[in-house]
């Protein structure tokens, strides 16, 4: 294949590198809903843009800063702050760029299995990762987390908290 995408079809080219769009909003801390509207409207701009007629790795740069924008666009909307983009951004080019964030998902979702019961629990509650990101659960309320694990509102924070930090150290050990 040369080094355009221009020889794919825009169905080919959305599939291409979709995922990996979704992953960089969901990073930045976009909903599940809002990832999908963003990533529809980035695709959208890609396209009336010729996107596609792009080598695939500026193709991935186009698409990530248009992410970015939409993102950044869809905060001032709602009249939200943006809070780590810089750090997002850095982690990406670190961790994800290469492969659109696969490695990183099944490292988390390997680090995600090695959490004791509940904590998994919560996790996978909370922040809507499950053991595949298919079928992963929709996101809870933190109330009802809270209530389902038998714990207080507190409590469930704390355990996040010890949980993220675990998973965090485990990310960092399958990293290197």
């Amino acid at each position: 294949m040369s080094n355009l995408d221009q020889t794919s079809s825009p169905h080919e080219f959305l599939e291409r590198h979709l995922q990996a769009v979704w992953r960089y909003l969901r990073m930045h801390g976009a909903s599940t809903h809002e990832a999908d509207d963003l990533t529809q409207e980035t695709f959208v701009i890609a396209l009336r843009k010729d996107a596609m007629q792009l080598a695939p790795r500026a193709a991935r740069t186009f698409l990530r800063k248009t992410a970015r924008f939409t993102w950044l666009h869809h905060l001032r909307r709602t009249q939200q702050e943006p809070e780590l983009c810089d750090a997002v951004d850095a982690l990406w080019d670190r961790d994800a760029e290469h492969d659109g964030g696969a490695d990183l998902m099944d490292n988390l979702h390997n680090c995600i299995s090695k959490l004791d019961g509940r904590a998994k629990l919560a996790v996978q509650l909370s922040y809507g990762i499950g053991d595949e990101e298919a079928a992963a659960p929709a996101v809870a309320d933190r109330a009802d987390v809270a209530s389902e694990l038998e714990l207080t509102p507190n409590g469930l924070k704390t355990l996040l908290q010890r949980s993220r930090q675990l998973l965090r150290s485990c990310l960092e050990r399958a990293r290197q």
